[in-house]
């Protein structure tokens, strides 16, 4: 697809506009990742049923989020990114600090859904969330508690087994071990996918 410079200068109009009237930077995110597996599902040369998401840090936000908000997804792998919120507000958390929270704080959200509940939308899709527990940006309890809720919400649905959480001993990484691990699994989840 070609983008005219038109259509550049009009979406970042439309970027703008909604920046400055009041819409979030965690929003406009959310919306670019759904518009970009919209675009993927509609590629001829893709299987629109067998699209994961994968991601790191804050692609781990991005790759839970898109999975409960996009049906392009079928499942995700998301490392180093799950947590409760309280914990993460935390003095001296980097939540708090600013850097990367902007990108992952949707205003007026956290006093109704945490950041394992809004995981959670993703239920039944096969998801696979991992951590370190060395890592220093996330509290292993506040970790153990995010991934305690969202197997609640699995079991509810009688989908436990579509919900891998693992703890590593690592520190905030995305390293070999893991890596294996975790596209060993999506070629599991995803080979009996078909169109």
């Amino acid at each position: 697809m070609v983008f005219t410079k038109i259509q550049i200068i009009f979406d970042l109009r439309h970027i703008i506009l909604n920046l400055t009237l009041g819409a979030s930077f965690a929003g406009l995110i959310a919306y670019e990742d759904m518009s970009a597996a919209t675009f993927l599902s509609q590629q001829p040369e893709v299987d629109s049923t067998r699209i994961a998401a994968v991601g790191l840090s804050v692609g781990s936000f991005r790759t839970w989020q898109i999975a409960a908000l996009s049906p392009h997804i079928a499942a995700g792998v998301a490392v180093c990114w799950m947590s409760t919120r309280v914990a993460l507000m935390s003095t001296g958390n980097n939540q708090t600090g600013g850097q990367s929270a902007f990108t992952c704080t949707h205003p007026g959200l956290g006093p109704y859904l945490d950041y394992p509940d809004v995981a959670s939308i993703a239920c039944p899709k096969p998801m696979m969330i991992i951590n370190g527990n060395d890592d220093d940006l996330f509290p292993l309890e506040s970790i153990k508690e995010a991934y305690a809720k969202m197997h609640k919400v699995w079991g509810s649905q009688n989908v436990s087994e579509k919900l891998i959480t693992k703890l590593y001993d690592a520190p905030h990484e995305f390293n070999l071990a893991m890596q294996k691990d975790a596209f060993s699994w999506l070629d599991l989840v995803l080979k009996n996918k078909s169109r």
